[in-house]
């Protein structure tokens, strides 16, 4: 799991990078001086009105909320069902 922040150049918006894929941006209210969430996925609810006192807060709950909507599944690739193939298919000639 790895978690990059890209600042822009103004510093009011930070780019959240999960896993090396873009999930979205945080931005700054200049009035309110919190950090708002705005994701690149879809969010079953509005979560730009929820305010964050600083922009690694803010990134931390994006990709909390990234990995709550879109866990992370682990493919095995040797993966036995307990039964070889011999054992399988001796069972079925036996079945006839």
């Amino acid at each position: 799991m790895r978690i990059t922040f890209k600042a822009s150049k103004d510093k009011t918006e930070n780019q959240i990078f999960f896993n090396d894929q873009f999930i979205g941006s945080v931005r700054l209210n200049i009035f309110s001086q919190k950090w708002m969430l705005h994701p690149n996925f879809k969010m079953f609810y509005n979560v730009k009105d929820e305010g964050f006192y600083s922009s690694y807060e803010a990134g931390k709950e994006m990709v909390g909320l990234y990995n709550f909507l879109f866990p992370e599944v682990e493919e095995y690739e040797n993966q036995e069902s307990g039964i070889g193939l011999h054992d399988m298919l001796t069972f079925l000639k036996t079945r006839i």
